[in-house]
């Protein structure tokens, strides 16, 4: 029997703004058994639940004597869905359009704690920079009787903790795309300058169709807000790695690092760390040298799969795969091969030589990552070829049909400056003696002679040129062309290191 009685708790209810009086008399008299003259608890509070009134989140923070933190903004409090050291996260339904997000309410023991104040401050203002698929996005931030809360979508699912607690391991294929859709989150977030900083488990969500979502930008860094190793917040696992490696705080290659413990956990079941609640253990430098392979937990592991934790996990950070980027693209790759069948099992004597062999190819689809082609060309033909062929090397390619327009991207342009792109291609198939006019012009001004060129000539237009020759930072093709004779040339003139070459 409760220590209150169905008027006491529909007087609180009433209170705390959860319910009109009117509804809460009439639920009360519906309540009274006959011929009694005060409603059974016990049946007023079933059909507070039953008609769907209140949660038993409410009822039971009621019943206890709790009068706020019912309502923030307008956001009512339904449900508590997670709570962590310095927040509690609630289910919330907006009181005037019926919207359904999660509420992120900062504890009240930090509410005269400055520091932590801005951190969550801080978490919302970097994420609500974010819009991605695969990052929780936050619509807002407020404060509510001096407690900070932030406003985020709710993602129908479970964190990815508790989804590896029930499941023990994921299948390969499971892991790996878990994987690859985090990796395009994190990318994302690089490209925008920022990195997470605080990656595991139970700061991914798994929605209810399968997409992993991360959350809790709260250790977030920004590009040039830290120091070096002076500034910026971070967790100790993250402390004891980059003291242990010896890299800058804002290091990417720590979100990286941590990216494959979540993927040696979800493939083997096992976390790769030893999990410890001492400081001094969790910053120990052996913690991190003294990981076990993991085809120690399980034999059966694909090959790839084993390769690809191996390559994010590197403790050498030089070996280890560098960007997010190249995290999603090698991810994606594993993940194809998976789906394709290649389930073989891991095989160290194969190791060095996979290695090397999957190092060519990621050398030869990401050798132009990071360089910019302008192509100055009108037929359409040759536009879509060289654009699908240079793109597949990992160029960005840049496409103009009118050469004054591409030209005029070295206005004003000073030869000790970076240039705007890193080589120009004109073409002559749609734009005939055009075309040679503007690259004879690129290849004699003061201010772009020194720049990398090419020109693609139809063998009409080989005799216009009368053996000119243009400089080692100019190149001329005449069609029709073998592409690997543009890619070696590219290589050359960008200092590419050279891998197998496209077809």
């Amino acid at each position: 029997m409760s220590e209150i009685t169905a008027d006491q708790l529909a007087q609180r209810i009433y209170d705390c703004r959860l319910m009109e009086n009117k509804k809460l008399q009439s639920i009360l008299a519906d309540a009274r058994e006959t011929g009694e003259d005060e409603a059974s608890y016990e049946k007023f509070s079933d059909l507070l639940l039953r008609h769907e009134h209140l949660t038993n989140w409410q009822l039971q923070r009621v019943a206890e004597g709790h009068r706020i933190g019912y309502f923030y903004g307008n956001w009512r409090i339904l449900y508590l869905i997670g709570a962590g050291t310095f927040a509690r996260v609630y289910r919330a339904v907006h009181t005037k359009t019926g919207d359904v997000k999660a509420v992120k309410v900062l504890r009240s023991r930090y509410g005269s704690d400055l520091d932590m104040q801005e951190q969550f401050l801080r978490e919302a203002r970097v994420v609500m920079k974010l819009r991605h698929p695969n990052i929780v996005p936050i619509h807002e931030v407020e404060t509510e009787k001096n407690r900070l809360y932030m406003v985020m979508d709710f993602v129908e699912g479970q964190n990815l903790r508790d989804y590896v607690k029930a499941h023990v391991k994921l299948s390969p294929v499971r892991c790996v795309k878990i994987i690859c859709d985090l990796a395009a989150g994190l990318q994302y977030a690089a490209d925008l300058g920022i990195g997470h900083r605080d990656m595991k488990l139970s700061n991914v969500l798994l929605s209810s169709k399968g997409q992993a979502k991360l959350v809790d930008f709260g250790l977030a860094t920004l590009d040039g807000e830290t120091d070096g190793n002076s500034g910026g917040p971070r967790s100790i696992d993250y402390a004891g790695l980059e003291r242990c490696t010896g890299v800058r705080r804002e290091d990417t290659r720590s979100d990286i690092y941590f990216l494959g413990c979540m993927l040696y956990q979800m493939a083997s079941g096992v976390a790769p760390l030893l999990e410890t609640r001492e400081r001094m253990k969790r910053l120990a430098a052996n913690r991190y040298t003294d990981v076990k392979p993991v085809t120690m937990h399980d034999p059966s592991l694909p090959h790839r799969l084993v390769v690809l934790i191996g390559r994010l996990m590197e403790l050498n950070p030089e070996g280890r795969i560098q960007t997010p980027a190249a995290v999603l693209h090698e991810a994606n790759l594993v993940h194809q091969s998976l789906l394709a069948g290649d389930t073989a099992r891991y095989d160290a004597s194969l190791t060095d030589q996979q290695a090397a062999d999957f190092n060519q190819q990621i050398a030869v689809e990401n050798e132009g990552e990071g360089k910019t082609l302008l192509l100055i060309e009108s037929n359409l033909k040759l536009q879509d070829l060289l654009r699908e062929k240079l793109k597949n090397l990992g160029y960005r390619v840049l496409i103009t049909a009118a050469p004054e327009r591409g030209l005029d991207r070295f206005d004003g342009y000073e030869p000790q400056e970076d240039p705007p792109v890193d080589c120009v291609i004109f073409g002559t198939a749609g734009l005939g003696r055009t075309g040679i006019k503007a690259f004879r012009k690129h290849t004699t001004a003061q201010n772009t002679k020194h720049l990398n060129s090419m020109l693609i000539v139809t063998d009409q237009m080989q005799s216009i040129l009368k053996k000119e020759w243009f400089g080692e930072s100019h190149a001329v093709f005449t069609m029709p062309i073998k592409f690997k004779h543009v890619q070696r040339t590219l290589r050359k003139m960008l200092g590419i290191q050279a891998g197998e070459e496209a077809s």
